[in-house]
């Protein structure tokens, strides 16, 4: 069975706009039940003579049916990052997020702001937390008792926001809870060999699960559209062509403080000729004081 690999944005955005999947598929990783969602992916499109470049970024409107039956409204920002450099773009992101305001539940002409959750896939593996899956939440603690204050405030709610971190380096092939094993079409293991573009497994990897067929026929679905596979060809373009670019930018950095060392070096030598040769000339000048002073002697 093969699959189109979902770390690229392309097809991430692909599945992702899917709504049934979104709403599922979200739902498992916060632990709510969202019973209503709407997409609005925001792209930044640069074009140069040869390429497109998409940075994607995905919101989701959603409506939340809390544990005790309540119904509230949240944005949910969803953001792919291949590296550690993009915490920038995460936070210019979330930053335009929290400028946003919504219609109130209760009084339609109203704008009020939206608890913010931010879930974020990273290709690429944190230092110092070797899990595949975190939940990054809130706790108010009162500092004079220093315990847990189990209440809610809507000021507090709106101003700060829970965040979920998946590593997709650190999924494992044996997977050890549900979240994992939705995940599982994300796991690079998987990769065929020489085209990372496709994933391959096995029927059996996916069993009964019906979430997870769901996705499956999603992205086997893009494993064979041309214009699709086209674009993830174009993706990878790019990424090679920025990737050598800060490789040669990085080379010439290397290139240019050598040169700057060996310029330096010779700044030094040169300065400490000028000062041996200083050192003579008050040295000449003062042994010509001395012939002078014994001339006047005589």
């Amino acid at each position: 069975m093969r699959l189109a690999n979902p770390i690229y944005d392309v097809v991430f955005k692909y599945l992702m706009e899917d709504k049934e999947i979104a709403r599922r598929l979200l739902s498992k990783i916060i632990g709510e039940d969202i019973i209503e969602i709407s997409v609005q992916p925001q792209e930044y499109t640069g074009r140069s003579d040869k390429f497109e470049v998409i940075i994607l970024r995905l919101d989701f409107k959603a409506t939340i049916k809390t544990k005790t039956g309540k119904r509230k409204k949240v944005l949910i920002e969803l953001q792919k990052g291949k590296n550690s450099a993009d915490i920038m773009r995460f936070r210019k992101y979330l930053g335009d997020n929290y400028r946003k305001a919504d219609t109130a539940a209760n009084d339609k002409k109203k704008k009020e702001a939206l608890p913010i959750i931010t879930i974020y896939f990273l290709g690429f593996r944190l230092t110092n937390v070797v899990t595949s899956i975190m939940k990054v939440n809130r706790d108010y603690i009162d500092l004079i008792t220093d315990k847990k204050i189990d209440a809610k405030e809507e000021f507090v709610e709106k101003l700060t926001h829970d965040s979920y971190v998946i590593q997709i380096p650190r999924l494992k092939k044996k997977v050890r809870n549900e979240i994992e094993r939705v995940l599982k079409v994300f796991n690079q293991s998987y990769v065929t060999d020489g085209d990372k573009k496709i994933l391959e497994f096995q029927e059996k990897d996916f069993e009964e699960d019906e979430l997870l067929l769901l996705i499956v026929n999603r992205l086997r679905k893009a494993a064979t559209e041309e214009t699709l596979l086209r674009r993830i060809e174009i993706e990878e373009e790019v990424e090679n062509t920025i990737e050598q670019h800060i490789r040669e930018k990085q080379e010439l950095s290397e290139e240019l403080s050598e040169k700057e060392k060996t310029i330096s070096e010779k700044e030094k030598t040169i300065s400490e000729k000028e000062k041996t040769i200083s050192e003579k000339d008050q040295l000449i000048e003062k042994l010509k004081r001395q012939l002078d002073e014994q001339k006047k002697g005589k």
